[in-house]
């Protein structure tokens, strides 16, 4: 009988990742920290899709206007419940095939809530996080997946494993001094981080080289700072914040060089 050509393939592919992985972990091991937290998320009985159908469901249901940066498969973006969605990703799923930079320099909607889950890297989901700002309205929801790792290889930069949050967790270190926004992260999937727009007054902390330099062991030295609440306590905590009055219909959005919420990067 010929052997299986299709296995035979898929095996030496899964040995060389394998081998890869290994190579990478020997490669930066000297960055390497002791400390793993065990999030137990499977146990949290909610997930990132749980989190944006409810705030859709309050923000027009049906009608809710959806933005998701970062759709890859169609996993969350699929399951939204909402007609009016915009998926953006450079590789697949979604509607829109660019990168997010790309798409936010030419956009002027405004949407109901946002979910950003591109590339996990500080620079760039504070860039994401600045442009959401701009193009969600007041009173509307921004959220991002993987604020929450488990170890020093799940959160490293470049990647060197397959679950992969990334450091999306400095940007989560300095939502917690931005300006006009309520800000938590959810205690699921992850860690879901959750931000209310509260005026257009607003500001994010800008990039520092400090964090852009940080490794694990300063996440460990901020998490218990960090608002980590369960999902409930989280998500009423947020919804319930008050926020100004919206002015007029959308606005036209500013060009990102004179915003005055953009940081020089």
């Amino acid at each position: 009988m010929a052997p299986n050509t299709s296995l035979s393939k898929m095996s030496l592919s899964s040995i060389r990742h394998d081998f890869r992985r290994k190579r990478q972990l020997r490669e930066f091991a000297a960055q390497s920290h002791d400390r793993v937290f065990d999030w137990e998320w499977g146990r949290k009985g909610f997930n990132r899709v749980a989190a944006v159908n409810y705030l859709t469901s309050i923000s027009g249901g049906l009608d809710a206007k959806y933005l998701e940066i970062g759709c890859y498969d169609n996993h969350l973006f699929f399951a939204v419940a909402c007609l009016n969605k915009v998926g953006v990703d450079p590789v697949s799923g979604g509607t829109h095939r660019m990168r997010s930079d790309e798409f936010f320099s030419t956009n002027e909607e405004i949407f109901d809530v946002i979910f950003i889950d591109g590339l996990h890297e500080y620079e760039q989901v504070h860039r994401d996080a600045v442009h959401a700002l701009d193009a969600v309205k007041v009173g509307g929801y921004v959220a991002f997946h993987d604020f929450l790792p488990s170890s020093w290889v799940q959160q490293h930069v470049p990647r060197i494993s397959d679950s992969w949050t990334g450091d999306c967790w400095k940007l989560a270190s300095q939502l917690v001094d931005a300006k006009g926004v309520e800000f938590v992260i959810l205690d699921i999937d992850h860690g879901v981080g959750l931000m209310k727009k509260l005026s257009e007054d607003w500001h994010i902390p800008p990039v520092t080289e400090d964090l852009k330099t940080a490794g694990f062991e300063r996440f460990v030295s901020l998490v218990d700072s960090l608002p980590v609440l369960p999902f409930a306590e989280g998500m009423k905590k947020v919804v319930d914040a008050k926020h100004g009055t919206i002015r007029g219909a959308a606005r036209r959005l500013k060009a990102k060089d004179q915003s005055p919420h953009s940081s020089s990067i």
